[in-house]
C-alpha cells in the first residue's frame, strides 16, 4: 500500500511570528528579536509544534469531559504543552539557522486581511450566521439545564462569536469604504 506523502511548504505557514520575505519564512516570536528560518527540511517540526498545542486543548476538554473535574486536566494539558515546547525546542530552534536582530516587517491587521481575502458573500454568510450560533448554543444550555463551568464556557463562546460577528461588520464596511474604492 502506497504510504501518502505530505507536502509541507514554508511559504504556506501563517501565524502570529511567521513572517515572509520574498525568499524565507521566519518564525521570530514576539519575546525575542532574533528570527528562526523555515526551510523546506523543517517546516515539518514547526509543523508539529503547532498541533502540539491543539492536542493540549483537545487532551483537556476530553480529560474534563470524561473526568468531570478541573484539576487532573488541567495537570495533563500542562504536560502536553511544556512537552510540545521542550520538543519544539530540541527539535527546530537548536537546529534552525538564526537572525540575530531580526527587524519584522510591518503588515496588515486581521480585519485588513481578512477584508482583502474574503468576499461581500462570504462577509455577509459570517455575520447572519454568528447570531444565530450563539442562539442555538444559549438554547442547547438552557433546555439541558447546563450548570456552572459548561454553563460559563457556552456563555463566553456565544460571546466570542457575537463578537466575531461585529468584527466582521467592521470588515464589511472597511471593504467598502477602502478596499473597493482602490
Amino acid at each position: 500500500m502506497a504510504k501518502k506523502k505530505t507536502d509541507y511548504d514554508p511559504k504556506k505557514l501563517n501565524g502570529m511570528s511567521i513572517y515572509h520575505d520574498e525568499k524565507r519564512t521566519v518564525y521570530s516570536p514576539f519575546f525575542t528579536k532574533k528570527g528562526f528560518i523555515i526551510t523546506e527540511s523543517n517546516v515539518r517540526d514547526y509543523t508539529i509544534y503547532i498541533q502540539g498545542y491543539l492536542l493540549a486543548l483537545l487532551v483537556f476538554c476530553v480529560a474534563y469531559i470524561i473526568l468531570k473535574r478541573f484539576t487532573v486536566p488541567l495537570l495533563l494539558a500542562a504536560f502536553f504543552l511544556v512537552s510540545t515546547i521542550v520538543t519544539f525546542y530540541f527539535t527546530f530552534i537548536r537546529k534552525a539557522a538564526v537572525i540575530e536582530n531580526y527587524k519584522k516587517p510591518q503588515r496588515d491587521s486581521f480585519a485588513i486581511r481578512q477584508a482583502k481575502s474574503l468576499t461581500y458573500g462570504n462577509i455577509l454568510t459570517i455575520i447572519v450566521c454568528c447570531p444565530l450560533l450563539a442562539f442555538f448554543i444559549m438554547l442547547l444550555a438552557y433546555m439541558n439545564h447546563y450548570e456552572g463551568f459548561t454553563y460559563d464556557m457556552m456563555m463566553m463562546i456565544s460571546i466570542l462569536v457575537i463578537c466575531y460577528g461585529l468584527l466582521n461588520i467592521y470588515i464589511f464596511f472597511y471593504k467598502k469604504n477602502h478596499i473597493d474604492k482602490q
